[in-house]
């Protein structure tokens, strides 16, 4: 195991259920979407003056760096599967960087089986 993921463990985690499960898909789909917003605002600086996307993005952006510790944010999740805040933001920083770095492929070809797809989150 590498030393990222030891540093990333608060305490040993007691248990494993469901409700765990439904809190990390929501960290992960949220993570999915602060990559596609930073996206869209690169591509198209623009995209900043329609008041929709404006929200969206200031509103998750707050989700992630906001320190209450209401049921349902970031840091509620985090303690909820013992994940150290500041460490899930900078690996959050670093997926950002990644994702913004890679390009899509509009390729209609089909992919190799040993090619990489998606970078973990």
């Amino acid at each position: 195991m590498s030393s990222k993921l030891d540093m990333a463990h608060v305490d040993k985690q007691i248990h494993d259920n469901n409700d765990t499960h439904l809190w990390m898909a929501v960290m992960d789909r949220a993570v999915r979407d602060l990559v596609a917003l930073e996206r869209f605002k690169r591509e198209d600086p623009q995209v900043l003056e329609d008041p929709v996307f404006r929200y969206d993005y200031r509103t998750l952006k707050k989700w992630f760096y906001s320190h209450s510790m209401e049921p349902g944010n970031f840091n509620w999740i985090c303690s909820l599967v013992n994940i150290d805040p500041s460490w899930a933001l900078a690996r959050l920083e670093e997926r950002l960087e990644i994702g913004l770095t890679k390009k899509p492929q509009h390729s209609h070809k089909t992919e190799q089986a040993d090619t990489p797809t998606a970078v973990a989150a």
